[in-house]
């Protein structure tokens, strides 16, 4: 099956190619503008509206710097927040999903803003490592003090054996086919080499 979609299955030419993420329309807007107030200002070299174009030109780079800056540290604070998220709710497997997605693309974990306990910018590689080391070591590694008594007075949950029963059933084909809708495109394969696009393309026989 896999020699089969190799050969009438091409991939696509832009599958690797991602967006910047933290980008903003307000951003692309005034990104837009730049370019035509940098455009006027080529043409308006040797006229009486030179000055007026530059200036318009600088001030709105130095502005889309500033809000593509500022947008940047929002976004990955942002990230950084989901990710302590999912490790608070014992989802390493997201959180370690969301650090992938974060290597992958334009959007290159090397250039995230990282900052010590007292705010300065950490630009080395290695005071960066130190700082993921730091924060990790103080997330996961905290002190606390359990009572084994109260340990001892928690009740075991058994699973009714009508419900046991339910989950050990083996999946019906529509079941299987709604699990597949859900799932997302362009992921690479298992330790079957079968990828999702595939499946969704070879439909109920290939099932």
């Amino acid at each position: 099956m896999k020699t089969t979609a190799t050969k009438y299955f091409k991939p696509a030419d832009d599958i690797n190619k991602k967006s910047q993420e933290w980008i903003t329309e307000e951003i692309m807007a005034l990104a837009e503008k730049e370019g035509d107030a940098y455009g006027d200002r080529i043409e308006s070299r040797g006229t009486n509206f030179e000055k007026n174009c530059r200036d318009n030109y600088v001030e709105l780079r130095k502005l889309v710097k500033e809000k593509s800056t500022a947008r940047q540290i929002e976004y990955w604070d942002e990230l950084s927040e989901e990710i302590e998220t999912v490790i608070k709710e014992h989802d390493p497997a997201t959180a370690y999903a969301m650090i992938r997605r974060l290597r992958g693309g334009k959007a290159r974990i090397e250039n995230m803003p990282i900052f010590d306990k007292q705010g300065n910018l950490l630009c080395s590689a290695g005071e960066r490592l130190e700082r993921f080391k730091e924060y990790f070591n103080e997330l996961l590694n905290v002190k606390a003090t359990i009572d084994p008594t109260t340990v001892n007075t928690i009740q075991e949950q058994s699973i009714p054996p009508t419900e046991k029963s339910r989950q050990e059933k083996p999946p019906i084909i529509t079941e299987v086919q709604t699990a597949l809708k859900q799932m997302k495109s362009g992921k690479p394969p298992g330790n079957d080499e079968m990828t999702v696009d595939l499946l969704k393309a070879g439909g109920a026989p290939v099932l």
